[in-house]
């Protein structure tokens, strides 16, 4: 096994918005670090910045999630089981989990359905408030609570489908937070 999470500690995939001014790298257990090209943050508006980081933050998962899926195979001596009614179930749920992130100084909120399709909002006036590192800071507090979001709501499905034996007051606690959250 310490092979297999050294492999999946050292999985790192990168990847550039459509017109190439921003850049992405995903590695490790959902770590992320954005930048922009030289002189590109300013040139921006909320709306155009947030349609470039959906469409940067969908190629850059489905590498990952490709990636992720050669390492395991590798790892694997047999060919993964038929799947059963709770499997087909599990990811039917998981297809339609939605999941939300709001940055620290709420400038920044990212939704996500079943981290393939992306939704990032950018408050008015973010742009010109924020100098760029401090917009990064936003960007990252918001995709790391959107990816921590979808860390719990997987282990709840996983714990609804299979029950893997979380006590009822984790359910509960996490139930009442999503309510609100």
């Amino acid at each position: 096994m310490g092979a297999l999470l050294e492999r999946l500690e050292g999985l790192s995939v990168e990847a550039r918005s459509p017109d190439g001014r921003v850049g992405v790298e995903a590695r490790g257990k959902y770590q992320v670090a954005v930048w922009f090209a030289a002189g590109a943050y300013r040139s921006y508006t909320e709306v155009d910045l947030a349609r470039q980081l959906e469409q940067l933050a969908s190629v850059v998962w489905v590498r990952y999630r490709r990636e992720y899926t050669e390492i395991m195979a590798a790892f694997m001596n047999e060919p993964p089981p038929e799947l059963d009614s709770d499997d087909h179930l599990f990811q039917q749920r998981l297809e339609e989990m939605t999941v939300t992130g709001r940055s620290a100084d709420r400038w920044v909120t990212v939704s996500s359905r079943a981290l393939v399709r992306w939704e990032f909002r950018i408050s008015g006036g973010a742009l010109r408030a924020l100098d760029e590192a401090g917009f990064l800071t936003e960007l990252n507090s918001a995709v790391t609570a959107v990816l921590r979001d979808y860390q719990s709501q997987l282990i709840l499905l996983t714990d609804q489908i299979y029950d893997i034996g979380l006590p009822r007051s984790a359910r509960q606690s996490a139930d009442g937070q999503r309510r609100a959250g």
